[in-house]
């Protein structure tokens, strides 16, 4: 351990670069049967902390890398001032199609009884909610597609809405 143990000398933090599986493993190679968790245990009760990865290392960015944004920002503000649509695309969670239960309720004489396990080899299919909103007339569209959720897909979700919706407004 004492190669794979690493510290904070001004706070006395210690931790370790291996993993408890490994130290358990390890353990097991000179004939000491301890689980991970055990492991775990030990480790605290000898002062190391558990650490987690924080996402504060900044990256190098490309010089052109706002370009885009600004050029994006460009197009909303024309597209503003003359009364265009602007859209805000996504797909929602798919959601698996048959017997499932769902968290929605309905006044009925029974409750309507369901798979007990929602396995996807048991939907007829998988229903794909893809929403497209018109932020200039605050205005949602929502299309269902049964297929991939692809490229090709989010254009003909946005070919519907424009001959439904976007040509006549």
């Amino acid at each position: 351990m004492n190669h794979e143990t690493a510290g904070d000398p001004m706070t006395g933090l210690k931790w370790t670069r291996r993993t408890t599986d490994k130290i358990a493993e390890a353990l097991k190679d000179i004939g000491i049967d301890v689980s991970p968790k055990t492991v775990a245990k030990l480790l605290k009760g000898m002062g190391f902390s558990l650490r987690v990865n924080h996402k504060k290392k900044a990256m190098r960015s490309a010089a052109d890398r706002d370009e885009q944004f600004a050029h994006i920002a460009e197009m909303r503000e024309l597209y503003a001032k003359r009364g265009w649509p602007i859209v805000s695309v996504d797909t929602k969670k798919k959601e698996l199609i048959g017997n499932f239960k769902n968290p929605g309720s309905a006044w009925d004489r029974a409750p309507r009884l369901v798979n007990d396990h929602d396995f996807r080899s048991d939907a007829i299919g998988i229903g794909i909610p893809y929403g497209i909103y018109d932020v200039q007339k605050n205005r949602g569209s929502l299309f269902l597609g049964t297929t991939h959720d692809t490229p090709c897909f989010a254009v003909d979700n946005l070919a519907k809405w424009w001959s439904y919706d976007g040509r006549r407004l």
